[in-house]
């Protein structure tokens, strides 16, 4: 399957990638202007924020040519060091190479030349530490989704210091460049702690059908199971292209590690290809612990788990379920199940996530992904009928034999009613209920043994 979806990306690789490499710009920082402020003819664009008794031409021990250009910054907050107006195309892949060196942070980006109506900036690349007197090649890339002949890249600088000579920047070089296509199980797979992605700080491109949305990011996925779902820590660009479950998309950003949780961040550029797939089979998960490393950001289904653990439910829809080995946390940040009842068996579809300190969980997406489970519980062979459901009147139940009391309650929770049981049947009549969903719940030795759901019409 991962090689099928890579031959998928590669087929449609001329929406985003470059064929050929080609230079847009390059700078050995040799001619300055010769009037204050002195600065380098080719650079000081209109995004600057450095001001210039901050630009310094620097002749000592030069990476080539005659001059480099120091940088100072020293306070935390960055400042940018802005090319003049370049062009760039929509959907290619721009490499900047550039050698540096002193004590400070540094990391580039782009500015994509709107004008005032719309003017953005990509998102930056991570910041290269740097301490040393030795120069330093560095290569940063950037996908752009945008055509403009006024684009500026940007070097952005913070926190230099004057032990090293601040930042030194010299031979700046940037080329459009083939990028190839990553999978997503490549990007994720990781068997040796700490599990960091060998793609880790890396920009790639990759793919996948949408499986989920949250606030600040959404999950994709590439093929059932381990290791073949990924998180996109990025609002912005899904809210542009819309994105909705089952859309097949193409998307360009940098690999990093939230508390060694694989996410795909700092979007520069995202495709969608087509919409109304459907979704890759929700993995069955046998244990509850579905936080293993290979599952990070994989749809997963839990059958027939019963919930121990109901109390942050109401407020903010986390509940906990356990199968006799383990728990985990389900619920709260996609979508808030706030009717969780300890005692009842569940069946729950769910994207695995880390979220709130740290702690793996499933999170179900909408109501669909939380079902009480069909059986009343483990240990009980026959399954409850409970009929006519929908019902404007009588409920019957059957085959609940050893059941000692019946308790009815609403989404919300609150208990509507409670029946004494004896014998394997029973009926109740719900005519002056209100129309809408109801669980019943079925106690043995004060214990709830199950739940299911009915609708009074």
């Amino acid at each position: 399957m991962k090689k099928n979806y890579l031959i998928m990306i590669i087929a449609l690789m001329g929406l985003i990638i470059n064929n050929a490499s080609s230079q847009t710009f390059t700078s050995g920082l040799e001619t300055w202007t010769s009037v204050a402020p002195i600065k380098p003819t080719d650079w000081f664009g209109s995004k600057t924020s450095i001001v210039g008794d901050s630009i310094f031409q620097f002749t000592t021990s030069v990476h080539g040519g005659t001059y480099a250009c120091q940088l100072k910054s020293s306070t935390t907050s960055h400042k940018r060091f802005t090319t003049v107006g370049v062009p760039i195309i929509a959907g290619k892949t721009y490499q900047i190479s550039f050698w540096v060196r002193g004590h400070g942070d540094i990391r580039t980006g782009c500015y994509k030349g709107l004008g005032s109506n719309g003017a953005t900036y990509y998102a930056y690349n991570p910041y290269i530490i740097l301490d040393t007197l030795g120069w330093k090649h560095c290569i940063q890339s950037i996908t752009v989704d945008t055509t403009s002949a006024s684009a500026q890249f940007i070097i952005s600088v913070r926190n230099t210091r004057v032990d090293k000579g601040y930042i030194q920047v010299d031979d700046v070089n940037i080329d459009t460049v083939s990028v190839a296509p990553v999978s997503i199980h490549d990007i994720q797979y990781a068997t040796t702690a700490p599990y960091i992605s060998p793609y880790n700080g890396q920009n790639v491109i990759t793919g996948g059908i949408v499986t989920g949305r949250a606030n600040k990011g959404f999950f994709i996925q590439n093929a059932s199971g381990p290791w073949n779902g990924l998180y996109v820590y990025d609002s912005a660009h899904a809210a542009t292209a819309g994105l909705v479950r089952g859309d097949s998309i193409i998307i360009a950003g940098t690999v990093s590690e939230y508390l060694t949780y694989t996410e795909l961040g700092n979007v520069t550029n995202l495709t969608k290809v087509s919409s109304g797939n459907a979704l890759h089979a929700a993995y069955p998960v046998t244990t509850v612990n579905a936080t293993t490393e290979s599952l990070e950001g994989v749809l997963v289904s839990l059958t027939n788990m019963p919930c121990v653990d109901a109390s942050g439910s109401a407020a903010y829809g986390e509940w906990i379920v356990y199968n006799g080995t383990d728990s985990t946390k389900t619920g709260g940040l996609l979508y808030k199940y706030t009717t969780a009842i300890v005692g009842t068996h569940y069946d729950i579809t769910g994207i695995v996530y880390l979220a709130y300190g740290g702690v793996m969980r499933v999170e179900p997406r909408d109501i669909n992904d939380v079902q009480v489970s069909s059986g009343i519980a483990k240990n009980e062979q026959n399954l409850v009928n409970m009929y006519p459901n929908p019902t404007s009147s009588i409920l019957n139940i059957g085959n609940i034999e050893g059941i000692q009391q019946i308790r009815i309650t609403n989404l919300l929770g609150k208990t509507i009613a409670v029946h004494a049981v004896s014998g394997n049947n029973s009926s109740i009549d719900v005519s002056t209920y209100t129309s809408g969903v109801y669980f019943v719940s079925f106690i043995k030795d004060n214990a709830i043994s199950g739940t299911r759901k009915f609708i009074k019409q």
